[in-house]
């Protein structure tokens, strides 16, 4: 993607990227879909160059376009599965996963020979991606309903293949992030208060004790891992953490708590 596109997109990568580090769940999607609607609306006046020729229409449509609504198209998906999540208990997820990565199969069987020349490069395609192309579909439904000087049936139908394919991706690593170790379900649970709950995963991430793949676990990987090894979740969980901060007389009540019965422990264990 040339400039000013990749300046823009990699800007609007940064700013998800911030919101994954700072808020999770639904919250979390719904926040980087409002994130990539203003960068959109950013990205139409700096389109207005690129459409002047034909050979710049084929690009920005085929490259550039469908790369931002691909990542809008996504964060739908992602905030539809998420309020899914929500009222269900830790074991019916992975039913749910099941489900989507059905509806992720059954898209690309039905645009499977598209994809496979969109994901090639193919030249063949590059007609389709012509505002001439999608006007003269008068047969197609959506070629009434999308903007005809901002989007071409192509990029949208490449946008949504985009997004299909990267919450393939993303399913299957919550599929085998839950699969995990042999623990059964149920086994292990969570016994101190909410609160407390909050200020120990809050500390965890702080520390960076976790790691998730290598790499230091957010505060997103954290809930969904003490969902999956203690069946505990906490709802607005920042929120939460905010409330802990605005503690007038003390705000890490569990980290003392913790801190002062290990003391104990090592002094007995020393007789002491």
């Amino acid at each position: 993607m040339r400039k000013p596109f990749d300046t823009l997109y990699t800007a609007m990568e940064k700013m998800l990227g911030a919101l994954d580090r700072e808020t999770d769940g639904v919250d979390r999607y719904a926040q980087g879909i409002q994130v990539i609607r203003e960068k959109i609306l950013e990205l139409r006046p700096l389109s207005r160059k690129a459409l002047s020729g034909r050979e710049g229409e084929v690009e920005y449509f085929r490259e550039v376009w469908p790369a931002f609504y691909g990542k809008l198209l996504l964060y739908v998906q992602l905030h539809r599965f998420e309020t899914f999540c929500l009222p269900l208990a830790a074991e019916s997820v992975p039913g749910l996963i099941k489900r989507e990565e059905k509806r992720v199969g059954a898209f690309f069987r039905a645009n499977r020979e598209f994809w496979m020349y969109y994901r090639s490069g193919a030249a063949i395609l590059s007609e389709q991606f012509t505002r001439a192309y999608s006007q003269a579909r008068l047969f197609d439904p959506l070629a009434l309903v999308i903007d005809p000087d901002g989007a071409t049936l192509a990029s949208y139908r490449a946008a949504w293949c985009l997004a299909m394919e990267r919450s393939g991706r993303w399913l299957a690593e919550e599929r085998e992030r839950l699969a995990g170790p042999a623990v059964v379900t149920g086994d292990y649970s969570w016994g101190p208060a909410d609160t407390d709950f909050v200020e120990w995963l809050f500390g965890l991430q702080a520390v960076g004790a976790i790691r998730y793949k290598g790499q230091l676990a957010d505060i997103s990987r954290l809930v969904k891992w003490a969902r999956w090894a203690l069946g505990k979740e906490v709802v607005n969980i920042h929120d939460r953490f905010k409330v802990l901060r605005n503690r007038k007389k003390e705000r890490m009540v569990f980290t003392k708590k913790t801190e002062a019965a290990l003391i104990v422990r090592m002094d007995l264990a020393e007789g002491k």
